[in-house]
């Protein structure tokens, strides 16, 4: 049994790495995250230290700009089926504006966890082609993308910002059970 080459467009080979990179991505963010607390701890709880804040800070940085980059690099693919002639829309073909806004939907869509499902609510009237069922697979993994990032950005921030709060009601009581 011998292996034709198969003629993969460059549409769809970037479509295959960019899942693997969204699918490495969102467990690296996921999965590393629970170290980050462990450094934002000891930021919280013994110094304050601006070295700490530092590395803690450069790994947001680095969850932003992941997002910044998948969500360009997937409007990019978009626009790339649609050269190729694959009809990504039930609409037909569009252009790069309305690409991005479908891109812009599918983040949203991801980041409120299926509410804008609910009560169908839309930030495009472009929707996308199911018959192509890789289409929508690979849809449902950047989607997932920013949801699962998300989901542990918004648990951190809560998170710090009650531990901040301890932090200082910890403050101000030991100032206010000082002698004078």
């Amino acid at each position: 049994m011998t292996f034709a080459a198969i003629n993969l467009s460059v549409s769809v080979l970037m479509a295959l790495v960019m899942s693997v990179f969204l699918i490495g991505t969102a467990s690296f963010i996921f999965f590393y995250h629970d170290r980050k607390y462990e450094d934002l701890d000891q930021w919280i709880d013994y110094s304050f230290s601006r070295d700490t804040l530092k590395h803690v800070l450069l790994y947001y940085r680095f969850i932003a700009f992941s997002m910044l980059i998948f969500y360009t690099l997937f409007v990019v693919n978009l626009l790339l089926f649609q050269a190729d002639g694959v009809e990504v829309y039930k609409e037909g073909r569009h252009g790069v504006i309305a690409s991005a806004f479908f891109a812009l939907d599918l983040v949203t869509r991801g980041a409120l966890f299926d509410v804008m499902e609910h009560w169908d609510w839309h930030l495009t009237p472009l929707s996308m082609n199911r018959s192509l069922f890789w289409f929508v697979v690979y849809c449902f993994v950047f989607r997932m993308f920013y949801a699962l990032t998300l989901i542990r950005v918004v648990i951190s921030f809560a998170w710090i910002w009650t531990k901040i709060r301890n932090a200082r009601k910890q403050y101000y009581k030991t100032l206010d059970d000082e002698p004078r």
